[in-house]
């Protein structure tokens, strides 16, 4: 994922939300009396997304053995230290950052009890939270699993999923294994073939995109071998066309001897953070692709590109990988936690003739509707889009792509040349100049001289 030049610090959230029970003294019993849905993940962006907090300078603070530490809210629920300038992923990891400068020895930070907003303790707005959607909540248990799965296509083949008072559209952080003292339950791998098609395709359009991926499970190594990508050459809501495109690229998928590992969709203009609903559709693939034996389990992987993301400050596209943890089994109703994945890139030699093909359908299945990306308009400053999506898509080019013959197909699969114009007749400016070489110009050619030729204003006369 991208990074601001600010040092960022996640918080542990396993930690911040056992320590957050355990600190808390107002409201326990009211949470614990609530549905399961949201009662361990409750965020500061949840709280920004339904208004209850508002970004701001100053506006969040600690005060802690005589010492008072002050901190910006950021528009993504960050908490960026006003005497540090690090920014942390969450009130504990805050907390207990300003706790350690005063107590070294201190070994959690009790956010949502300790850091108030606007001087009022975040429990305060926590509590105000949860019953602003209780109302919802008590027809969380009525309405799971009777829902429809997301209509929208790469999504329609998962079968219902959870049913959340929550937005789907809300962003949900995913955690590094690190930041848990854990490390990754499998390896993930993607060639620039398959990177290549993702980034290419979701440049295309304003809208979002979703597509799938096909590779390899190495169940000796553990690890996943992305090796091709396959765009969903449909609208997200043209529930009557997506399932024959789903069709199709099963078929390709298998005609191939590939195996379906995966999906990927866009965020067009946000960050690769995973929403709610990704999250539940992730949990819901992990599910369905799992096996009934450890001989015939599939990991699944989830990716995200943001090619214009508006506070990236990198021409190249944002791409994050996600996995989901489920939820405990005592609260079957609670969202998965999702996971951040790292992943390696593997240079391919040669450009796959299913790349190639798949970028040109996608070109063509886009172009002329008014969401297209416009490649000639300016995307910031004096870089034109064209320029920004070579920057983002060379660094994924195969090795044997040094000669700069690949862009200039990509390129023009966005930005055709314009159309030469007919010929009107006339004769070429080689004959032109040989016949009047010969001082004897037919009188009947004359009609056919372009008058544009430089350095012959007018045919010469004979002797």
């Amino acid at each position: 994922m991208q990074r601001g030049s600010e040092e960022e610090v996640e918080g542990d959230v396993e930690d911040e939300e056992f320590i957050d029970e355990e600190c808390s003294e107002e409201g326990e019993g009211d949470r614990r009396a609530k549905g399961a849905a949201i009662g361990r993940t409750i965020t500061l962006q949840m709280l920004l997304a339904a208004n209850i907090l508002q970004p701001g300078e100053a506006n969040m603070s600690i005060e802690y053995m005589g010492q008072r530490f002050l901190g910006d809210l950021l528009s993504d629920g960050k908490i960026k230290s006003l005497e540090t300038d690090i920014i942390f992923a969450s009130p504990s990891a805050w907390a207990c950052h300003c706790k350690r400068m005063v107590n070294p020895d201190k070994k959690s930070g009790c956010g949502w009890a300790s850091v108030k907003y606007q001087g009022q303790k975040l429990d305060y707005f926590k509590n105000k939270y949860f019953k602003q959607l209780q109302r919802g909540e008590d027809d969380v248990e009525e309405e799971a699993g009777e829902k429809a799965g997301d209509s929208r296509h790469g999504k329609s083949c998962m079968g219902p999923g959870k049913s959340s008072a929550i937005d789907g559209n809300t962003l949900l952080e995913a955690t590094p294994f690190s930041s848990l003292g854990k490390i990754q339950p499998f390896l993930v791998s993607i060639s620039t073939n398959a990177a290549l098609v993702i980034d290419f395709h979701c440049h295309l359009t304003t809208s979002e995109v979703v597509g799938y991926l096909a590779g390899h499970w190495d169940i000796n190594a553990h690890v996943l071998c992305i090796t091709a990508a396959y765009p969903c050459r449909c609208r997200l809501n043209d529930a009557e066309l997506a399932p024959l495109v789903e069709e199709d690229i099963a078929r390709a998928i298998e005609a191939r001897r590939l195996s379906l590992i995966g999906w990927y969709h866009s965020h067009p203009n946000a960050p690769p953070t995973p929403t709610l609903r990704d999250v539940e559709a992730q949990l819901d693939y992990e599910i369905r692709m799992k096996g009934s034996s450890d001989a015939a389990y599939l990991p699944c992987i989830g990716f995200i590109c943001s090619p214009y993301a508006e506070d990236s400050v990198s021409l190249e596209s944002s791409l994050s990988s996600f996995w989901v943890i489920p939820p405990p089994e005592s609260k079957p109703h609670d969202h998965g936690k999702p996971m951040l994945m790292t992943y390696s890139v593997i240079q391919d030699q040669f450009l796959s003739q299913d790349a190639l093909n798949e970028m040109k359908k996608c070109s063509e299945f886009y172009r002329g509707d008014q969401d297209f990306i416009n490649f000639s308009e300016k995307y910031k400053g004096n870089i034109t889009y064209l320029e920004k999506m070579k920057a983002s898509v060379s660094s994924k080019f195969p090795r044997d792509q040094s000669d700069g013959l690949l862009w200039s197909v990509l390129s023009e699969l966005v930005c055709p040349p314009a159309p030469k114009p007919a010929n009107p007749g006339y004769i070429s400016a080689d004959i032109a100049s040989a016949l009047f070489a010969t001082g004897k110009f037919p009188p009947a050619l004359v009609s056919l001289f372009p008058p544009f030729i430089p350095g012959i204003s007018q045919p010469p006369t004979s002797s």
